[in-house]
């Protein structure tokens, strides 16, 4: 869901009128980490990975958002500079705020602060449980979930819009472990038990989900435990 989604056409008028579109190639950086806040990004078409290079240049993936989910907005209202690297996934079209038109377009309409006040907070509390399972779950169970995330058949901390016909996941089995914080060689041998037993398919630089069903019992093996009500006509 955008995050002018439910405003006042004249709100949505403003904060369009105000912004401009930028068609950006695959791999082209939108913003760079350490770099100070240039403004505020929403994603109209296509996808855009974060990612977080370290001392020895190795660039790791943090996240992959897809339209029509924004981001920039932290830097703008703490201040600091970008956390991360942005580059866009293939063919991308972005709403582009600058600092001081979305400062001035908050300011027009205040009630737009609640809005990423409550999106800002669900984030956190996402957040919390990604810390959470990563103490706790399996990496089975972890993986199972972080597919069908980013694959759109299940709502996510960078992700809330769900796509039912949602199968691909554009990453790498490199990616994968960097996102779970565990090898690319236990992430393959996983994904091959599963490609074995027709869950999945692997495929060059993605994850191909072929039975999701399958894949959410793994993923939240609780939901099948929880006991079905007897009618009262059984009883």
């Amino acid at each position: 869901m955008s995050w002018l989604s439910g405003f006042p056409d004249d709100v949505i008028a403003d904060a369009a009128g105000c912004g401009s579109l930028r068609m950006l190639e695959g791999g082209t950086l939108l913003h760079a980490r350490g770099a100070e806040a240039d403004g505020f990004y929403t994603i109209a078409s296509g996808s855009v990975r974060f990612t977080r290079t370290t001392a020895d240049g190795h660039a790791t993936t943090i996240g992959v958002l897809d339209a029509p989910n924004s981001f920039g907005e932290i830097s703008l209202f703490d201040g600091l500079p970008r956390s991360h690297d942005g580059y866009a996934v293939g063919p991308t079209v972005v709403l582009f705020h600058a600092k001081s038109d979305f400062l001035h377009l908050l300011a027009r309409h205040p009630s737009i602060y609640a809005r990423f006040a409550k999106m800002l907070s669900l984030r956190l509390r996402a957040t919390f449980d990604l810390v959470e399972e990563a103490a706790v779950s399996p990496l089975q169970q972890r993986l199972a979930r972080r597919l069908l995330e980013l694959a759109h058949l299940r709502p996510s901390a960078m992700n809330a819009a769900t796509n039912t016909r949602g199968r691909e996941v554009p990453l790498t089995q490199e990616e994968l472990g960097q996102l779970l914080g565990k090898s690319r060689q236990s992430i393959s041998k996983t994904l091959h038990v599963w490609e074995q037993n027709g869950l999945i398919q692997t495929k060059y630089g993605r994850v191909s989900i072929k039975q999701p069903d399958a894949l959410r019992k793994l993923a939240y093996p609780e939901a099948e435990r929880v006991p079905r009500k007897t009618s009262a006509a059984a009883r």
